[in-house]
C-alpha cells in the first residue's frame, strides 16, 4: 500500500472513532437525563441507593447503545462528514477515499492521494469532531442526577429536597406515607402498595408495612394498641403491624419538643368468613323399617377465599336408657372441585355396612374447612337415618346439637365425653382443657338435677329470676336424707338412685377442679347405680301437686279499700357510654367551629391538633361503624384544611362530621308519642272511682 493511501486511511479511522465516542457521550447524557426524570418522580423510592444506581446505569447503557446504532451510517460515510467540516478539501478527501476502495493506478490517482495526504496531515481530528462540550454536558447531567437522588440526605437547600422551607429547621411534618398490604399467605393474593391513603381495607391477618417520609427526629405510630416508634431507615421511617381488628393508625413526627399534626389512617379489617356447607340430598331425616337401605348423598360447600377439605362424619347411636353406645366414623366422598371456592361431593352410602339393628340410628353431617392455618371449619345441619323398632314410633322433632354433640343427655354420654377429653389432654392448651372440663361439670350437674327432681328434690326458689331450672336447692335436698337414714322409703331402687346422685356430685366436683381422671371412676360408679335402680320395679317418683279449686261463693265479697293504685318513682333513662362520648365530641366540634377557621398561626395549629384528636376519639367509640368512619375522615380532612388555611373546606368538613354524629345520636332518642295523655286527669278519675267504691255499703 502506498504511504499516502495509508496516511489517508489512518486519518479516516481516527475520525470514525471520534464520531463513535461523541455518539456514546451524547447517549450517556440522554440516559442521565432520563434517570433525573425518574428520580424527580421518586422512582426508585428515596433511600433505595442500590436501585437508584442500577436505574442510572441501565438508562446510560441504553442511551449509549441507541446513539451508536443511530450514528452508524455517518461513520460509514466519514469522508462526507469531513468534507462538510473542512472547506479547504473541496471534495479532495472524498475523492481520495473513493479511489482507495478501487485500487486505482496511474499518475492522476497518485496526485490525488498525495494532495489528500498533505491535507489530512495538517488537519486535527479533534477539530472535526469535538467532544469536550458533549463531555461537559454529560458530566453536568450526572451531577444533577446525584443531587436529585441524594437530596434527602445531602446538606442541600430544602427547596431541592422537595420540602417547604417555611419553618423547616424548627417544625416537624409528615410528607408522605406508603402502606404496603401483604395478605395472608394462604389467600394467594398479591401485595398492594397505597400512597397517602385515608382508609385501608384489608383482610384479617394481613401484614401492613408503613414507610413514612417526614422531617423530624422520630415518628410515632399509635393504634388501638400502645404507642410505638418507627425505625429510621435512610431518609424514611418504617414500621409494621398485623391487622386483626378495626381501628386506625395515627402517625406524628417529632423534632425536639415540637410535634407535627397527626396523620390519621382509618383501618377496616374484613374477617375471613367460615365456609358454607349443606347436605343437598336427601336433606331430611329418614326412617326405614330395616337396614337394607342405601342413601344417595350430595353435599355442596363454598367459601369466600378457598376451601381446604370437605368431609362427612357420622355417629352411630345404639342402645336405650342409660346403655347408649356411640360409634363415630367417616363417609367416603367423591369431591368435584369447580374451583378453589366451590366444591361438590357425592356418595352412595350403604346403611347395611354399619350393622344397624331395630331402634338404632345414625346421625351424619358434612364438615368443610377453609385454608386458614388456625383452622376455620363449618358444619352443615345434622340429619338422622333411623331403623324403626317393631311397634315403635319415631319421636318427632329430633335435633342434634352440633356444637355440644348432645345426641342424648345421659350419664353414659358424660362418661364418653370425659374419656375423649382425657385422650386429647396432651394436644390441648391448659386454658382450653380447663374450659372443656368446666363444661363437662355443668353437663354432669344437669344430669344429676334430673334425677334429684325425680326423687322429689327442690329446685331453686321461684322468686330468684336469675336461677336456672337445673339449679338445686341443696338445703332442701340434704334435709330429705334424714328420711333415708330413718328407714323411710328404703327400697332398693331409691337407695341406688341416692348413691348414683352422690357419685355424680363427686364427679362434678372433680371436673370443676380440672381433674377428669379422678372424675371418671365416680361417673362410672354413678352409671352402675343408675342401671341397678332401673332394674327394680319400685322407683319413687316425684308427686305432683293437686290443682287448687276456686270458691265461687266468695266472689265480690272482699273490700276494695286496699285495691288502690300504687305509685312508683319514674326510672331515670340510662345513657350508654358511647352516646355520652359522642355528645362530648359534638360539643367540642361546635366549640372548634369558629376558632379552628380563625386567621392566625397559633389558632390554626391549635385547631389542627384538636381536630386530629377528635378524629381519633370518634374512631375509638366504634371502629367498625361506617358512619363513624366517615365522621373521622371528615374531621381529618378538616384538620388538613385548617393546617393549609382553607377555611371554607374546614367549615364544610366540620359540618359534615356534625351531621354524622347527630345521625347516630338520633337513633337513641325515644320516639315522640303520637297522642298526648292527660296523666293528672286519669289520676283524678281513678281517685274518684276508688272513693265511690269505698263509700258503697
Amino acid at each position: 500500500m502506498q504511504p499516502d493511501v495509508a496516511s489517508l486511511l489512518a486519518f479516516l479511522a481516527r475520525v470514525r472513532r471520534r464520531l463513535a465516542l461523541r455518539a456514546a457521550i451524547d447517549g450517556a447524557a440522554v440516559g442521565a437525563a432520563v434517570a433525573i426524570i425518574f428520580a424527580i418522580a421518586n422512582w426508585p423510592s428515596r433511600g433505595a441507593t442500590v436501585s437508584a444506581v442500577a436505574a442510572l446505569a441501565a438508562a446510560v447503557v441504553v442511551g449509549i447503545v441507541v446513539a451508536i446504532l443511530v450514528t452508524a451510517n455517518r461513520r460509514r460515510q466519514v469522508a462526507t462528514v469531513i468534507e462538510g467540516r473542512v472547506p479547504a478539501s473541496r471534495n479532495l478527501i472524498a475523492t481520495a477515499a473513493e479511489l482507495s476502495t478501487k485500487e486505482a493506478r496511474g499518475s492522476v490517482p497518485e496526485l490525488v492521494f498525495g494532495r489528500a495526504a498533505r491535507l489530512v496531515d495538517q488537519t486535527d481530528p479533534a477539530a472535526i469532531v469535538p467532544t469536550l462540550g458533549a463531555a461537559v454536558v454529560a458530566a453536568a447531567a450526572f451531577a444533577t442526577w446525584l443531587l436529585v437522588a441524594a437530596r434527602s440526605v445531602l446538606p442541600v437547600p430544602a427547596a431541592l429536597r422537595g420540602v417547604s422551607t417555611a419553618g423547616a429547621s424548627a417544625e416537624a411534618g409528615i410528607q408522605s406515607v406508603d402502606v404496603t398490604v401483604v395478605p395472608p399467605t394462604y389467600t394467594g393474593r398479591a401485595a398492594q402498595t397505597l400512597r397517602d391513603p385515608s382508609r385501608v381495607t384489608v383482610l384479617g391477618g394481613s401484614a401492613l408495612s408503613l414507610v413514612v417520609r417526614a422531617t423530624g427526629e422520630i415518628v410515632t405510630m399509635e393504634t388501638l394498641a400502645p404507642q410505638d416508634t418507627l425505625a429510621k431507615k435512610g431518609s424514611a421511617f418504617a414500621g409494621k403491624l398485623v391487622a386483626d381488628a378495626d381501628g386506625y393508625i395515627a402517625l406524628q413526627a417529632h423534632r425536639g419538643d415540637r410535634a407535627s399534626a397527626r396523620r390519621l389512617i382509618g383501618l377496616t379489617v374484613l374477617p375471613d368468613s367460615l365456609p358454607h356447607v349443606r347436605v343437598v340430598t336427601p336433606g331430611r331425616d329418614e326412617r326405614f323399617p330395616d337396614s337394607h337401605r342405601t342413601l344417595s348423598l350430595t353435599v355442596e360447600a363454598n367459601d369466600d377465599i378457598g376451601l381446604a377439605s370437605l368431609t362427612m362424619r357420622y355417629t352411630k347411636v345404639s342402645g336405650s336408657g342409660e346403655r347408649f353406645t356411640f360409634v363415630e366414623g367417616q363417609v367416603p366422598l367423591a369431591v368435584t372441585k369447580s374451583g378453589d371456592r366451590a366444591w361438590t361431593a357425592r356418595a352412595t352410602w350403604s346403611l347395611e355396612s354399619l350393622g344397624l339393628e331395630p331402634g338404632d340410628m345414625v346421625v351424619y353431617r358434612a364438615i368443610a374447612a377453609d385454608r386458614r392455618p388456625n383452622g376455620g371449619s363449618a358444619e352443615s345441619d345434622s340429619y338422622i337415618a333411623e331403623i324403626l323398632a317393631a311397634g315403635g314410633v319415631a319421636a318427632p322433632g329430633f335435633a342434634a346439637d352440633v356444637e355440644e354433640e348432645r345426641y342424648a343427655v345421659s350419664q353414659q354420654m358424660v362418661i364418653v365425653k370425659t374419656e375423649r377429653l382425657i385422650a386429647r389432654r396432651a394436644t390441648m392448651p391448659p386454658a382450653e382443657f380447663a374450659d372443656q372440663s368446666a363444661q363437662l361439670a355443668a353437663e354432669q350437674r344437669k344430669v344429676r338435677a334430673e334425677f334429684v327432681f325425680m326423687l322429689g328434690g327442690e329446685l331453686a326458689d321461684a322468686p330468684d329470676v336469675a336461677a336456672s331450672m337445673t339449679d338445686i336447692n341443696e338445703e332442701e335436698e340434704a334435709g330429705r336424707e334424714s328420711d333415708i337414714l330413718a328407714g323411710y322409703n328404703a327400697n332398693a331402687g331409691h337407695v341406688a338412685l341416692i348413691r348414683g346422685i352422690r357419685s355424680m356430685s363427686r364427679a362434678a366436683a372433680s371436673l370443676d377442679t380440672t381433674d377428669p381422671t379422678a372424675a371418671l371412676p365416680h361417673e362410672r360408679a354413678a352409671l352402675d347405680q343408675l342401671e341397678r335402680a332401673f332394674s327394680h320395679s319400685r322407683i319413687l317418683l316425684r308427686a305432683l301437686a293437686s290443682r287448687e279449686k276456686l270458691d265461687l261463693s266468695r266472689r265480690l265479697t272482699g273490700s276494695l279499700t286496699d285495691a288502690i293504685g300504687d305509685s312508683r318513682p319514674v326510672a331515670e333513662p340510662t345513657q350508654s357510654s358511647e352516646s355520652v362520648t359522642l355528645r362530648r365530641i359534638l360539643s367540642d366540634v361546635s366549640a372548634l367551629g369558629d376558632s379552628a377557621t380563625r386567621p392566625g398561626d397559633r389558632v390554626r395549629v391549635h385547631g389542627d391538633s384538636a381536630l386530629g384528636a377528635l378524629a381519633e376519639r370518634a374512631l375509638r367509640v366504634d371502629p367498625s361503624s361506617p358512619v363513624l368512619q366517615e365522621v373521622s375522615a371528615d374531621l381529618a380532612r378538616a384538620a388538613t384544611a385548617v393546617s393549609a388555611r382553607r377555611t371554607e373546606d374546614a367549615a364544610a368538613g366540620l359540618d359534615q362530621a356534625s351531621r354524622g354524629i347527630v345521625r347516630i345520636l338520633r337513633r337513641e332518642l325515644p320516639r315522640a308519642p303520637t297522642r298526648t295523655v292527660d296523666v293528672e286527669g286519669r289520676r283524678m278519675k281513678g281517685a274518684l272511682v276508688d272513693a265511690i267504691g269505698v263509700s258503697k255499703p
